[in-house]
């Protein structure tokens, strides 16, 4: 999985933990985000940093500026391997 990818299961498995089903549901209405969470896959296909973006955008839909606190935490382990102008905006 590239970074983003692997960006992208952290921050579903982290909301996953918070809304339980619900953000695995929002993850697949994602275009270009492609999930197969039986085997914790994620691929995405088209603009990486514009999908993402649009991931934790679903969430804050949903549950405001919190849910994207939560995007944060859970890739703060893994977001210095990006360059700083690939990195989505909501996640800076």
């Amino acid at each position: 999985m590239d970074i983003f990818a692997q960006m992208a299961a952290k921050i579903i498995k982290e909301q996953e933990s918070i809304i339980g089903p619900i953000a695995l549901e929002q993850a697949k209405k994602v275009p270009g985000l492609q999930v197969d969470w039986a085997k914790r896959e994620v691929k995405i296909a088209g603009n990486e940093s514009a999908i993402l973006e649009q991931l934790v955008e679903q969430y804050q839909h949903l549950f405001g500026q919190t849910s994207v606190e939560v995007c944060r935490d859970a890739i703060k382990g893994i977001k210095a391997d990006v360059p700083a102008d690939k990195m989505p905006p909501l996640l800076r």
